[in-house]
């Protein structure tokens, strides 16, 4: 139901972004109303709390984020409020910056890594693989010590496994499969 709400209504403000020609300026407000929230943890749980009324809320909202973000996102947040939807807020958002991301040509790729990556690896990782899949790479870096060397590339569902961890897994798997 959740996945069902956040796409219903990113997509309506992803398209009324698009009417307006202001894809840019509602991906960069959304992403920093999410910061906000994520900052402030007690003004989510205000806009959650059921025994706040809705013309509270929207005031808060109003009070917060009027003169800072446009006024078809305030509107966008009274929605919201008016139809008790304040806690698919941060899922909203989530889904409006991946429908973003489709309609940008930007891929999400994750590079899980034994140790920090460096800005400079980051980059030519990013920048072959944009090239390879014809697409702009956004390269966010995840640790796991476990994998012990190497990188594995999470691009949407696909895995592309290329650690240490994995070539010993498969060569241990190779050396039990001989049959002497």
């Amino acid at each position: 139901m959740a996945e069902l709400i956040n796409d219903r209504y990113a997509g309506s403000l992803f398209e009324a972004a698009l009417d307006l020609g202001e894809i840019e300026n509602f991906y960069k407000e959304l992403n920093n109303i999410k910061e906000i929230f994520l900052s402030e943890n007690q003004l989510i749980q205000i806009l959650r709390h059921p025994r706040i009324s809705k013309d509270e809320k929207k005031s808060l909202v109003g009070e917060i984020f009027g003169g800072k973000i446009s006024q078809e996102l305030i509107n966008f947040f009274y929605i919201i409020i008016d139809r008790r939807r304040e806690k698919y807020l941060y899922g909203i958002i989530d889904e409006f910056n991946k429908k973003y991301d489709e309609y940008m040509g930007i891929l999400n790729v994750v590079a899980v890594t034994a140790i920090p990556m460096k800005d400079k690896d980051k980059e030519r990782l990013a920048s072959r693989l944009g090239k390879k899949l014809n697409k702009k790479i956004k390269l966010n870096n995840e640790i796991d010590e476990s994998i012990i060397g190497g990188v594995m590339l999470k691009i949407g569902n696909k895995f592309m496994d290329n650690t240490l961890a994995s070539q010993l897994k498969s060569m241990e798997t190779m050396i039990k499969d001989v049959s002497l």
